[in-house]
């Protein structure tokens, strides 16, 4: 029931947030309810995870609209039947709908106040200066890896066995053999093996704790002794350290764009509060619950 009332105040918030124009399509009816084209586009747009299955697949958009439209027309015909047993006379009900509208409002509201909102590049270059500490680029390390594969409910005998082969593949680079040559032969990663186990750059903060803490250890040129994680055993070769340092402006632009855009929301958000608040001072009766209650 639950879950069905959220369907409802969803198509009721995006009914009320997209305006149509008169060329606007309709494209499912029921009773007094109608869909409009760009009413279904809206919903496509609003869900994260449907934009990134059609990103990916395109091809199931027609799919995805017939799913959506099936959606509308059963919720409109429950509430038709909900509306022929005079259920929207409920307290509950009524009490629901009233909380759609207010948010629904709100976000209109919102969307108006804000909607002209721009930052200037000085702004922009400003607030950066004054906010350089966000913008920083974490140590890093460029490395090589060999992974001996370890299934994970392997038992011990198979674990040791792993471990000794990463032993003897380390012995031969400290020996002085090529560790890309031993890489290609070696490895059970697919996606590095044939790169010569290059991983690239990595930062602090995106790896497995357990591998990163070992990995940054080790001093350029260093090959790591044979070191557990998840997915086996890996040995890993330091190319090159790469310190923490600060983004230039133009690296970290968008970043400030965005960060200075919010600052300045939140700034309207509030002062559109405080002047609202001024005309309709909010009242909180919740000291007075607890000491009815008995000071619970």
């Amino acid at each position: 029931m639950q879950k069905l009332v959220a369907l409802l105040m969803q198509s009721l918030v995006i009914l009320f947030m997209v305006s149509r124009s008169l060329a606007d399509r309709v494209i499912a009816e029921v009773g007094p309810y109608k869909l409009f084209e760009s009413e279904l586009q809206e919903q496509i747009k609003s869900d994260p995870q449907l934009v990134e299955i059609l990103k990916a697949n395109p091809n199931f958009k027609e799919q995805v609209e017939k799913s959506l439209i099936e959606r509308w027309i059963n919720i409109s015909l429950l509430a038709l039947g909900a509306k022929a047993e005079g259920l929207e006379a409920l307290p509950q009900v009524k009490k629901k709908l009233e909380e759609a509208e207010k948010m629904v409002l709100a976000e209109i509201f919102l969307q108006k106040k804000l909607q002209n909102l721009e930052v200037t590049e000085r702004e922009m270059r400003e607030f950066y200066e004054k906010n350089k500490s966000q913008y920083k680029e974490p140590e890093a390390v460029k490395v090589k890896h060999i992974l001996v594969y370890v299934p994970q409910n392997a038992d011990n005998k198979t674990k040791e066995r792993a471990l000794t082969r990463a032993k003897q593949i380390r012995n031969q680079l400290v020996k002085g053999a090529k560790f890309e040559e031993l890489a290609r032969i070696h490895s059970d990663d697919t996606a590095s093996k044939e790169k010569g186990g290059d991983l690239g750059i990595l930062r602090r903060g995106e790896t497995m704790p357990e591998f990163e803490q070992e990995i940054f250890k080790l001093k350029p040129g260093e090959i790591s002794q044979p070191i557990a994680s998840p997915y086996g055993f890996h040995i890993v070769k330091v190319e090159k350290k790469i310190s923490e340092s600060i983004l230039p402006f133009d690296a970290a632009k968008e970043r400030v764009r965005e960060d200075l855009k919010r600052e300045k929301e939140r700034e309207i958000v509030s002062m559109l509060l405080e002047r609202i608040k001024q005309k309709n001072p909010p009242k909180v009766y919740l000291k007075e619950r607890v000491n009815k209650d008995g000071g619970r």
